[in-house]
């Protein structure tokens, strides 16, 4: 019956036969029949331009959607690798960041030992200043000691005997 078009149903002929069908009713069925069919064919011709089209976009969306996944997979490995690279890089920036907090702490460290060493040093100078002021102070106690000693002796001495002494001298 796929076969058949509307021509063939209206050229159909059928046999007379007492109290048969009534030919005009016969006819305009088949007339009917022949329109719904070519309607019909014409739907039928309709769906195949559009499921030709709806094919062909589907080829195209199937296109676009490898794209998208092939796009989508290499973002992927982008980020992927992005991030590998960023953990990397932000490893070497900790590494470096711990090599240079170190660095930092040994440099304090040596200075500070620096700073004990002339701290001591400075004791020890202090000490040794003290010990020459002291000595000092002795002399100088002598010395004023002695001074005074002379002074005490001084006064035993008279002064203007040795004035008239020199004049004496000077006279002879």
């Amino acid at each position: 019956m796929a076969d058949l078009t509307p021509l063939d149903i209206l050229g159909v002929g059928f046999p007379h036969r007492m109290r048969g069908y009534d030919t005009v009713a016969v006819r305009a069925f088949l007339q009917q029949l022949a329109g719904a069919m070519e309607e019909l064919f014409r739907e039928r011709g309709e769906l195949r331009q559009t499921i030709h089209r709806l094919e062909q976009e589907l080829g195209t969306f199937r296109e676009r959607e490898s794209a998208l996944q092939d796009a989508l997979v290499a973002a992927q490995k982008t980020a992927e690798n992005t991030m590998e690279t960023a953990r990397i890089d932000g490893q070497h920036v900790v590494d470096e960041g711990h090599r240079l907090a170190e660095r930092l702490v040994d440099d304090a460290y040596q200075r500070a030992q620096n700073i004990e060493g002339v701290i001591g040093d400075l004791r020890s100078r202090r000490r040794e200043v003290r010990a020459d002021l002291m000595r000092l102070t002795e002399l100088l106690q002598g010395m004023i000691q002695d001074d005074q000693q002379l002074e005490k002796e001084d006064r035993a001495t008279p002064q203007v005997a040795l004035l008239h002494r020199r004049e004496d001298q000077r006279q002879a």
